[in-house]
């Protein structure tokens, strides 16, 4: 069986070293080789060249200079209709930060940006109810640490969509859309501590506090950022069900047992 391929979703201005270094993230989350990761860049590429082609899967990344509740980018309504076309195909789709956000969006919930949702770091990420009938969220502790970075949260989920996780500051941290191999957190799951506080760096003056030096916002960041084992394991659990699908013939079979 060949290997997988999978489609990276991405929304990076031209020249942005994250998203190399996303791509590096969510190939060592998914324990996969960088180059099974094919990229289309919504903020670069063009929307009419957009195909499917023959991966099992696709990933939506994050955006440091983007935010979706803003708006006013000449490619967001055709971003949101790209991922209404993933859900209505049903292809296995795991989105992370801006991509939970454009999930949300596009399927008619409602975004805000709101400084007392935001969160910068680590945190403890807590399982609903729901979650413990979702293959991929069943198996993770009650309340376990993941990565964050946003400033624009979730505050209503649309309808189909069942909540799986919370946070202290911000309710809505994943989601999965109903009878579909569809799932999105708002955290990072693609990313360690490490690649977290790399991703901080780059971003450090929209991070940082008004009036800290760098020194001063990374000797913060460091303190604010904990390994986050159970969250990095999303990935791995989500890339075995999709493995798993095509020995199996299926394309469906992420979400549900």
């Amino acid at each position: 069986m060949s290997r997988l391929q999978i489609l990276l979703i991405q929304a990076r201005v031209t020249g942005d070293p994250m998203a190399e270094h996303e791509r590096q993230a969510f190939a060592m989350g998914c324990k996969l080789a960088p180059e099974q990761f094919r990229i289309f860049n919504v903020a670069v590429d063009e929307f009419d060249d957009f195909e499917l082609g023959s991966c099992d899967a696709v990933m939506i990344g994050g955006s440091g200079d983007y935010s979706l509740v803003e708006g006013g980018f000449p490619w967001h309504e055709d971003f949101l209709n790209l991922v209404r076309h993933l859900v209505s195909v049903e292809i296995p789709t795991f989105g992370s930060c801006f991509g939970f956000q454009a999930i949300v969006q596009a399927l008619n919930g409602d975004l805000v940006a709101d400084a007392d949702r935001s969160e910068v770091g680590t945190f403890a990420i807590s399982r609903t109810e729901v979650a413990d009938s979702h293959p991929l969220f069943a198996g993770l502790p009650e309340t376990f640490d993941a990565q964050l970075g946003h400033k624009d949260s979730a505050i209503r989920l649309p309808q189909g969509v069942s909540h799986l996780a919370r946070s202290e500051r911000c309710e809505y941290q994943a989601i999965a859309v109903d009878d579909t191999p569809i799932v999105a957190t708002q955290f990072h799951p693609e990313l360690t501590r490490e690649g977290s506080l790399e991703r901080f760096e780059n971003y450090l003056q929209g991070y940082k506090k008004p009036g800290q030096d760098i020194e001063e916002a990374m000797a913060y960041a460091r303190k604010m950022h904990r390994p986050s084992p159970d969250s990095c394991g999303l990935l791995c659990s989500f890339i075995e069900r999709v493995r798993e699908s095509r020995r199996r013939g299926l394309r469906v079979a992420v979400g549900a047992e």
